[in-house]
């Protein structure tokens, strides 16, 4: 059984004790209790506070579980209740203090002899002193817990592995097998070379490794080693040589003895070395003594690892010296997946016996995230009973979400987090808030740990990011692109060890929750859950989630938040919410408000009591704001929107902010001095800088003595204009007296009008500059940025007065060569540009840039050479009648590499273009990277490259559309004039290209997707022969192709699952009375996953009207329900799920034979304002949508109404009901 976790943190202690000492020393001395009787108690308590934190400490590490002692967990939750109680107390003095009434309220309760807080203070102090008896006994038996258990943990818990794989069930992996097996069998390196293999616990990295251990044999010697949780370079250096050596017993007592064996054993020969299951992250020192000795072995020597952190990674490569290869693990697809599942859960039977119990199976399988270890326990458990019932419960219950452990799975993940420092396992704990694959990010979560109080107090941001680190960089946390997430198997774990300090509830039904929970995530629909909440006198956190509907949500709100007096996070959700609820104001220890998704427009004064608040987020707060919402001191981030905070006078006062967009006006309370004293600033806007009325006036914000100030944005106006901003030269005078401190990174400057740049802004000023957005200026010269040393991107916008890029642009070569990082440059709408210098002195010019924009610079005319780094350029609403070159390597270069980098490529209204067989792209051969390539309206465009796209090689997307000039002989397209690589194609009004079709698809086996529009000169699609060669072909769409008589071969591409066809008039021909007799021959095999026509004709048309497998049709432009219409859909009613019909306006029924639709589940009807009843509808419907009907059917439709009882067991959405008067303006 996994143990419940230690829920309070021995620095937490200490920091209170500490509090605690001095605060009441400061606050009750003059006091005649304190001096006869609380200050001995204090006393007494600091003496026995180093044997308190000493028993948490080991309390921490220690493995009761295994050998339970509820007395001290009783003892424990007794001291974790009393020091949060002081926390409270002590928090409550401070809170006095923030709001300035301390030696009042002193004055009169010492009148009074009845100072509350005394009182309790007292209580909790002798808590402590009741609490402290025991100690000594407590003391001895985890000491006695830890000998006896710390080996086990710290070394043997996990078996260990060996090289064999054991058994068969080893499946896909083939990716990965091939990226290790390539670093294996690779060129060989003089030194040694390490690879990891990252992922959680029971991933199946021991086995991969196993398998790539036993099947490879190019090395001289080949040794396993598991590591575990104990990396002695002794012990392992002994297991090298013990298994290859044949000598029984081996002493090796010192380092020294160790490495020589290693070097003796090793010496000259090429081996592989597996180490398993590596934990060591930290002792570098051990590893340099490890690895030292392995130097000697033979050329192409390798070290595969696993490890569940990726920082062991990090510190292997380190030691090692080269750049770190590593290889994250995910989970097994899920067809591998099942069939490890069914390997273990149906051993000794056969699988297709047991048809029910796979398709439970593949349920289950999907619920465990392709973890095969996971996979194997839940198979092994399901294996002793084959019952549906039992598989069922699993399969609903959820095996790994109750308090069983199985084996091997908890048992895994529970060592990753026995073995985090102290100090993360409530950081780790507190994530089971979220729910299950809750996408959350790394700033959020971090506000949560500060205002709760699980970091050190001291830099807390920066302890918390660092905790955050940790925890991603040992596999806790998953990262995915901008947010992260956690495994459902950690989650489970962080679940059941938190379950009496955390609790997540998504539910509807009223709940019991314990009254010592604290920290507690709600999601409801149904105001009784609320309404159900009792007081929960120690909760810290509340995430509130409440999509409620109802008149009395701000009162219920209001009623549940009085219950929760401690709390220090808050997060509201509700969208009918729109009172700020009052009793927020009671709240006094909050440090976190957050209130999302509501209508809330206001916030009320009450919110000013909050003095210890450090962030308050309500975006939705458009309407006034509270003055006194600067007596917030402690305020480091406040989010609401700028129009609210230019609201608030004298927000100088609040000193401890972070981030502030702040609007200049001239009066008092609003001028540019207000930020003067705000130096912990980190990112700041300032809007209408032309109020600002004097240099003196501008010096005193005092920018330049901001430390911690990253990034500013500068704007004169509100930041909405766009061009044609007057010159005014006064800025430059005022802009000069705002010069930043030299750690900035990220500069704007929006709507300066002067045209000359800051003087401040150069690289001897601002030397770490990263980024620069220069927009909606007057600038006529650029300053010198190509000497900022780490500016890495640039955008340059709106500069109405710019003619020339001149060789200022790039600066003084005695800085090195210019942009030495730059990554992404954008001009944009520059439209007086004409002239963009070439620097030819430089040798290395953007030698890193990767995006290259130039867009709506119309007086362009040329471009500079390009740089051969780029790998995005786009070009966009040019005047340039060729395109640019690349820029050459260095003179005396012998290989010149071309554009090998570029992977995307635009180029756009360049209206001059008339031939792509110029500049960079008459080397197509060099663009051996380009996927994505568009080329649009480019109206004088003739010549595409003679040889075509056949050189880009990796091309995945091709866009040709706008350039009706193109010209192409079908009889001299060379073969493979697109690639085979394709994989979309977006053809639109391009010349003679579409009549090349059938020499352009033929070899496009790839292709999924193909998009032919404004084809004006289309008659007919290729002829089977082609279509037939698209084995890949997913999706058509024919759209405006107003010369298209014929789909030529379709049918016979029999990937095809998607068909669109729009605005093409002439395929609409034929008898419909003899085409009707026809639907029923020649069906075909052709299984559609959805039909999209606008006219019903098309139905018709070979192959439309040989369907008979359609999934989904959409049908639109219909004015009446034809018998041709009707016939086809029963045609196809065995497969049709879903039916969308739009247009039938003048429609007064829908036909009976609707009913006979047998598969039908989803039927949406829109624009059917005419429509008086519906017709019997069939049973399988499910969803019916009405979007744009009369009054008459909406009523029929209505509980009572003459129709309900056909739709009373539907999913029945009725919108857009239109009153008659304006059906009868419709038709008229």
């Amino acid at each position: 059984m996994v143990a419940e976790a230690v829920t309070i943190s021995g620095w937490f202690v200490s920091s209170v004790f500490n509090k605690l000492r001095d605060g009441a020393l400061s606050y009750y001395k003059a006091q005649k209790s304190w001096q006869s009787g609380m200050k001995a108690d204090l006393d007494r308590l600091v003496r026995f506070q180093p044997q308190i934190e000493n028993i948490i400490y080991l309390a921490e590490r220690s493995h009761l579980p295994r050998d339970p002692n509820p007395p001290l967990y009783k003892w424990l939750a007794r001291l974790q209740d009393a020091v949060e109680e002081a926390d409270n107390v002590l928090d409550e003095l401070e809170y006095r203090q923030l709001k300035g009434e301390n030696k009042i309220v002193k004055f009169a309760l010492r009148a009074a002899k009845q100072d509350d807080l005394l009182k309790r203070l007292r209580e909790v102090v002798k808590v402590f002193n009741d609490l402290v008896t025991g100690l000594d006994t407590f003391t001895q038996v985890l000491r006695w817990s830890d000998q006896r258990f710390g080996t086990e943990v710290r070394g043997d818990v996990r078996q260990e592995t060996g090289f064999l794989f054991t058994g068969n069930n080893f499946f896909g992996r083939e990716e990965e097998k091939k990226t290790i097996i390539n670093w294996l069998i690779g060129s060989d390196t003089k030194d040694i070379s390490v690879f990891s293999i990252v992922g959680v616990g029971g991933v199946g990295k021991t086995v991969l490794a196993q398998h790539i251990y036993e099947k490879l044999d190019c090395f001289e010697i080949k040794i396993w080693v598991c590591v575990s949780h104990t990396f002695d370079e002794k012990t392992i250096a002994n297991k090298i040589v013990k298994s290859l050596l044949t000598v029984k017993e081996l002493k090796i007592e010192t380092v020294n003895e160790a490495q020589r064996a290693l070097i003796e054993t090793l010496s000259a020969k090429k081996f592989f070395l597996v180490l398993d299951n590596v934990w060591n992250d930290k002792e570098r020192g051990k590893w340099e003594k490890l690895i030292a000795p392995l130097r000697y072995g033979g050329e192409g020597s390798k070290v595969l690892l696993t490890t569940r952190m990726e920082s062991v990674a990090d510190m292997a490569a380190t030691v090692v010296g080269e750049s770190k290869m590593s290889l994250n693990l995910n989970g097994l697809a899920e067809r591998e997946s099942m069939l490890l599942f069914e390997k273990s859960a149906f051993v000794g039977y056969d699988p297709k016996d047991y048809p029910k119990l796979q398709t439970i199976g593949n349920e289950i399988v999907t619920k465990l995230s392709g973890i095969p270890l996971a996979v194997k326990t839940i198979g092994g458990m399901l294996n002793n009973n084959l019952d549906d019932e039992f598989w069922t419960s699993v399969l609903e219950d959820g095996g790994l979400n109750s308090d069983k452990e199985i084996d091997g799975i908890m048992e895994a993940i529970r060592l990753s987090y026995e073995h985090l420092p102290p100090e993360l396992k409530p950081c780790f704990r507190y994530c089971s808030l979220f729910p299950q694959d809750h996408e959350f990010n790394k700033e959020q979560l971090v506000d949560m740990w500060i205002s709760v109080g699980l970091i050190p107090k001291g830099e807390e941001e920066k302890m918390a990011s660092k905790y955050f680190e940790t925890l991603v960089k040992k596999s806790f946390f998953e990262s995915k692109e901008s947010c992260y997430t956690m495994h459902d198997l950690l989650h489970e774990l962080a679940q059941f060890l938190s379950k009496n300090e955390c609790l997540c509830v998504v539910s509807d039904n009223p709940i019991q929750i314990v009254q010592n929970i604290r920290h507690l995530s709600l999601r409801t629909s149904n105001i009784f859950v609320l309404k159900n909440l009792s007081e929960l006198k120690y909760l810290r956190t509340l995430l509130l989630y409440c999509d409620i509907k109802d008149a009395e949500i701000g009162d219920v709100i209001d009623t549940a938040l009085k219950g929760f007096k401690t709390l220090r996070y808050l997060e509201l959700s509700s969208r009918h919410l729109s009172e700020f609820p009052e009793s927020i104001g009671d709240l006094i220890h909050l440090r976190c408000l957050r209130i999302t998704m509501t209508y809330i427009s206001r916030l009320a004064p009450s919110v000013c009591k909050l003095y210890h608040l450090q962030i308050l987020d309500c975006t939705s707060a458009n309407g006034s704001i509270p003055s006194d919402l600067c007596k917030l001191s402690k305020l480091k981030r406040l989010y609401l929107p700028l129009i609210v905070m230019s609201m608030l006078p004298h927000i100088g006062k609040l000193t401890s902010l972070q981030h502030l967009g702040y609007s200049v006006r001239d009066e008092a309370g609003y001028n540019i001095s207000e930020i003067e004293m705000m130096s912990e600033l980190r990112d700041l806007m300032i809007t209408n800088l032309e109020n600002v009325r004097s240099t003196e006036e501008a010096s005193k914000a005092k920018l330049t003595s901001k430390q911690h100030l990253i990034r500013i944005e500068l704007e004169w106006g509100d930041g909405n204009e766009t061009i044609g901003v007057s010159k005014n030269e006064s800025d430059k005078e005022v802009v000069d007296c705002l010069r930043p401190h030299h750690n900035l990174t990220n500069l704007v400057l929006h709507g300066y009008r002067s045209t000359n740049p800051p003087k401040w802004l150069e690289a001897r000023i601002l030397p770490n500059l990263t980024k620069i957005n220069l927009a909606n200026c007057c600038l006529e010269r650029l300053p010198p940025l190509g000497e900022l040393p780490h500016l890495k991107c640039l955008i340059l916008e709106n500069l109405g007065e710019l003619k020339k890029i001149g060789l200022e642009f790039y600066g003084s070569s005695r800085f090195g060569d210019p942009f030495p990082e730059l990554e992404t440059l954008k001009l944009i709408q520059l439209i007086q540009l004409e002239e963009w210098t070439e620097d030819v002195q430089s040798g290395k010019l953007f030698p890193l840039l990767k995006r290259l924009v130039v867009l709506d610079c119309s007086s362009l005319k040329k471009l500079p050479p390009i740089p051969t780094s780029l790998k995005e350029l786009k070009l966009s609403y040019l005047q340039i009648a060729t395109l640019p070159e690349f820029k050459q390597q260095n003179e005396g270069s012998s290989t010149n590499h071309g554009l090998r980098l570029l992977s995307t490529l635009s180029i756009i209204r360049c209206s001059k273009l008339t031939s792509l067989s110029c500049g960079f792209f008459g080397h197509t051969e060099q663009l051996v990277s380009l996927k994505e390539l568009t080329i649009s309206d480019c109206a004088e465009l003739v010549w595409l490259p003679s040889e075509g796209f056949k050189d880009l090689v990796s091309l995945k997307s091709l866009k040709i559309e706008g350039c009706p000039k193109v010209f192409l002989l079908p009889m001299f397209i060379p073969k493979n004039f697109f690639p085979p690589s394709i994989q979309q194609v977006l053809l639109k009004s391009c010349g003679d290209l579409v009549a090349s079709l059938p020499q352009l698809l033929p070899n496009l086996s790839f292709i999924f997707l193909l998009i032919l529009e404004d084809c004006s000169n289309l008659i007919s699609l290729p002829s089977e022969n082609v279509f037939q060669c698209l084995t890949s072909l997913e999706e058509v769409e024919l759209r405006n192709c107003r010369g298209l008589k014929s789909l030529g071969g379709l049918e016979a591409i029999s990937s095809l699952k998607i068909l669109t066809i729009r605005k093409c008039p002439m395929l609409a021909t034929g008898s419909v009375l003899d085409s009707i007799e026809q639907l029923q021959r020649n069906k075909l095999l052709m299984a559609l996953d959805q039909l999209c026509i606008d006219r019903p004709e098309y139905l018709l048309v070979v192959p439309l009207r040989n369907l008979h497998l359609t999934r989904r049709v959409i049908l639109s432009g219909v004015h009446s329900m034809t018998i041709l219409i009707e016939e086809w859909l029963l045609q196809n009613r065995t497969s049709l799920q879903i039916l969308d019909l739009d247009g039938l306006a003048s429609a007064k029924s829908l036909p009976e034979s609707l009913q006979r639709l047998t598969s039908l589940r989803v039927l949406r009807l829109h624009n059917f304002v005419g429509l008086k009843r519906l017709p019997e509808l069939p049973w399988s419907l499910e969803i019916l949508d009405i979007d744009g009907c009369n009054e008459e059917l909406a009523g029929r439709l209505k509980d009572g109404g003459s129709d309900y009882d056909k739709v009373r067991h539907l999913d029945l959405e009725v919108f857009g009901v239109l009153p008659q008067y304006l059906i009868n303006e419709l038709f008229s």
